[in-house]
Order: structure tokens, then C-alpha cells, then sequence
């Protein structure tokens, strides 16, 4: 699979499919072939990472979806933000240092439902329709020898008898996983729990969906770093003392910030859904979303990078404004 990519476009909403479709051609445009993953840069071909995805929100008329969504009876025509969202989509699968070993979903890859708006604000409910395009989206990414998720709010992932990221990681053959229950002899078909703990080389990484929201950018560190100290007074408890998690992923809030003492990291990860109603009743401040992913390395000897892979300033999704000076 070959995709032309030209980052200048990606300031004009809509460019790239507007350019494609007329057929025309820009001086700046290079040839990625997403099929062959990219090198390690200067570091040991043993190191792994992990791909840290959350809050997709696929369904939103606000969130990515991929370039032709299929729905029944037809196919839907994304609008001009999710065409520049999923631009920044494949920007993240070109900034990845490594393939990643490890796909992590964090909660709320789906919009789900949304019944407090009736269904306002969304391209599609049908979580069926939903999950379709998700799998689509991560097929642009390479393989890797491992998907994993977490649950998010039962708000956008809960049916009626069932929960959709279930279904998701049933499709994607995630490794299962429950806190407490014995996979093999007792979860039968579940593979996703509110939690997740995992290591690579050695290096424990604690991952749930929730967290605490904070709309103002000084104090967004607050929530994360207690979470963080909270984790030396459950050490030996939920895990051996030896095995308390290097690593903290936190997502829900929609910003990245990471937070790093002495012998452990944590960050909140980004998102791929602008505000709606909900988010806008407070007001306008604070309700800019980090727009990427966070990539995690790991080296052989137990050295962790943490490589954010964030949208700029200069290519994030700017407002319309209208001018009526005539």
C-alpha cells in the first residue's frame, strides 16, 4: 500500500483529497509505503515499543474516521475535520521510531451510541458500522505481535447485552487479559478488563482509562502525579513489591502531559475527537485536545523513551472565521 503524504497541505482542510481527486499534482509531495515498517534509529534492534492509542471516539461528526466509511445501505463522506484528522493519522504511522510490538488501546475507541444527544453530532450509532471503521483505521498501522485494550466509560462503549470493545478486540484477536480472574480457566471469551498490566524487559506498565479532568493547564499535572505517588502505597498489594509498574498510562481527559520522579514516568494520552455540546457548555478554554499518539520504548537493558507523537500548533484544526466587514 502506497499513500502520496505533503505536510504543507495539511494546513488546507481537505487538500490532499481534493488534489487526488482533480488529479493534480504539488511540489512537495513524497511517496510513504506504510507496508514496510521503518528501521530502529541508532538503537539496539532488540528494544520493543508500544503504541499507545485512546479515545477515538469513531462515530463522532467530531472524531477521525477513516476515508470511506462503509454504512448500510451506502458509505458515509467524511467532513473536512475528520479528512484533516485522518491526515495526522498517518503523519503518526510516519513518526513512529520503530514497528510497534505492541498496539495498547486504551478505552473509548468508539462514540458509541450517545444517547444524552440522541444521536446529534453523529455520523453513525451502530456500533457494528462503528467497529468496521476503527479496524480500518488500525490496518493502517503495522501489525503488531501484540493488541491489547482497556475499557472505557460503559457511556460509549455499553450495549444493551454486550460491550463494544469486546466485540473490537474479539475482531482484532487481542491478547486477553482480567486483573484477578485466571484467563485460561475461568474468563472464558473475555479479553478486556478496566485495567491492564503488562511488562516489556522488565519494565511494568500500569494502564486504566480514567482519570481526572482538569481544564486549566496548571494543574493538569496534579490528578496524574497523585495517581502515580498513590502507586508506592498499593505496592504489595496488587503487585509484589518488585513488580510495582515503572510506567503509569492514564487517558479520558483527552491532553498529554507526563509527569516523571525518580524511578517512575506517567502521561496522559492524546485524543482524536475536537469538541462537541458537551464539552462546550463550560466554555471554549481548555477544551483544545492533544491531537496523536505516545510511543514507548524500551530497550533491552530496561531504558524507557517516551516519544509523544503530538499534532502541532501549525497544523492543528483551525476555527472558520466569517467576515462581515462588507
Amino acid at each position: 500500500m502506497e499513500r502520496q503524504y505533503d505536510m504543507s497541505k495539511m494546513k488546507e482542510i481537505g487538500s490532499y483529497y481534493d488534489l487526488v481527486k482533480k488529479g493534480q499534482q504539488t511540489a512537495t509531495i513524497t511517496t510513504v509505503k506504510f507496508d514496510e515498517p521503518k528501521k530502529p534509529k541508532g538503537r539496539s534492534t532488540s528494544s520493543k515499543s508500544v503504541l499507545f492509542l485512546s479515545d477515538i471516539h469513531v462515530g463522532s461528526a467530531t472524531a477521525i474516521c477513516s476515508e470511506n466509511p462503509s454504512m448500510k445501505g451506502g458509505s458515509y463522506n467524511p467532513n473536512s475535520l475528520q479528512k484533516r484528522l485522518l491526515e495526522s493519522w498517518f503523519w503518526v504511522n510516519d513518526s513512529l521510531e520503530q514497528k510497534p510490538h505492541v498496539i495498547c488501546i486504551n478505552g473509548e475507541p468508539c462514540d458509541g451510541p450517545n444517547p444524552k444527544q440522541i444521536g446529534d453530532q453523529s455520523w453513525t450509532t451502530d456500533f457494528q458500522e462503528q467497529i468496521d471503521d476503527v479496524e480500518k483505521l488500525l490496518k493502517i498501522f503495522p501489525k503488531p505481535e501484540h493488541f491489547v485494550m482497556t475499557r472505557g466509560s460503559d457511556y460509549h462503549v455499553k450495549g444493551s447485552t454486550y460491550n463494544l470493545e469486546e466485540l473490537l478486540a474479539e475482531r482484532l484477536e487481542a491478547t486477553p487479559y482480567s486483573a484477578f480472574r485466571n484467563i485460561e480457566h475461568e474468563a472464558g471469551s473475555i479479553r478486556t478488563d478496566y485495567l491492564l498490566t503488562f511488562s516489556l524487559h522488565g519494565k511494568v506498565f500500569s494502564v486504566t482509562h480514567h482519570i481526572g479532568f482538569n481544564r486549566w493547564f496548571a494543574y493538569r499535572t496534579t490528578a496524574l502525579a497523585r495517581e502515580m505517588a498513590d502507586m508506592v502505597f498499593l505496592s504489595g498489594k496488587y503487585w509484589t513489591e518488585g513488580n510495582t509498574p515503572s510506567v503509569i498510562v492514564r487517558s479520558h481527559v483527552h491532553y498529554f502531559v507526563e509527569v516523571r520522579f525518580a524511578q517512575t514516568l506517567g502521561f496522559t494520552t492524546p485524543a482524536w475527537k475536537l469538541p462537541d455540546s458537551h464539552l462546550l457548555r463550560g466554555g471554549l478554554g481548555g477544551t483544545a485536545p492533544s491531537i496523536g499518539a505516545v510511543e514507548v520504548i524500551v530497550e533491552s537493558n530496561g531504558k524507557i523513551l517516551v516519544e509523544p507523537h503530538i499534532v502541532s500548533s501549525e497544523i492543528y484544526p483551525k476555527h472558520n472565521i466569517l467576515d462581515l466587514t462588507d
